[in-house]
């Protein structure tokens, strides 16, 4: 039989239990952050602009883009039909204009500089004043804003006034104007010259 002193006493205790249980819930409830996914983005723009400078206050190289989406778990970036310029240097006096319709960036880290991947429709155009061009077109490139640096082991091709070469890969030193092709087992490197004409 339960006794009302030992009904009171087992109420009490039941009202205390409740009463801590509300009490730590609460205190959780404040104390948590606020959680994200591992992949939500933390930042977009539409229609970015970014320059960036050397160290002494020039114009080094701008990327743009349609949409820019950041993803702070691993710090890439990725891209809409971005667009990058590659400013005149004192070794290369005109300016390097590439494009595709994605890419991303990646950024600068200890073992790496900043790097831009490019893919889909990579067009990349050098033009001078007296009306002499480069133009690369490739799926893939990689490029290094930094070093004037760029690489692709796709499918390339390079017109420019004299003719046109096409191989199965390629390494552009851009501030010198050297490149390096390669062949791949289904892209030999071959050269078609145009003639000069007077």
């Amino acid at each position: 039989m339960i006794n009302s002193r030992n009904l009171i006493f087992l109420v009490f205790v039941l009202i205390v239990a409740f009463a801590i249980n509300y009490i730590s819930e609460s205190e959780t409830l404040i104390t948590e952050k606020p959680t994200f996914a591992k992949n939500d983005p933390d930042l977009y723009m539409l229609k970015a602009n970014i320059l960036q400078y050397n160290n002494q206050g020039t114009k080094q190289h701008r990327i743009k883009a349609d949409r820019l989406t950041h993803f702070p778990l691993t710090d890439i970036t990725t891209l809409v039909e971005p667009n990058i310029m590659l400013y005149p240097t004192e070794r290369r006096p005109e300016p390097w204009d590439i494009t595709s319709r994605h890419g991303r960036l990646l950024p600068q880290v200890q073992v790496r500089d900043e790097v831009v991947e490019l893919w889909d429709h990579v067009l990349a155009i050098r033009n001078n004043s007296n009306g002499n061009f480069i133009q690369i077109q490739t799926e893939s490139l990689t490029v290094y804003p930094d070093k004037d640096y760029a690489e692709t082991n796709q499918k390339v091709f390079i017109d420019e006034n004299s003719g046109r070469t096409i191989a199965g890969g390629m390494k552009a030193y851009l501030d010198e104007g050297k490149f390096f092709f390669s062949s791949s087992p289904d892209t030999r490197v071959r050269t078609i010259m145009l003639p000069a004409f007077k």
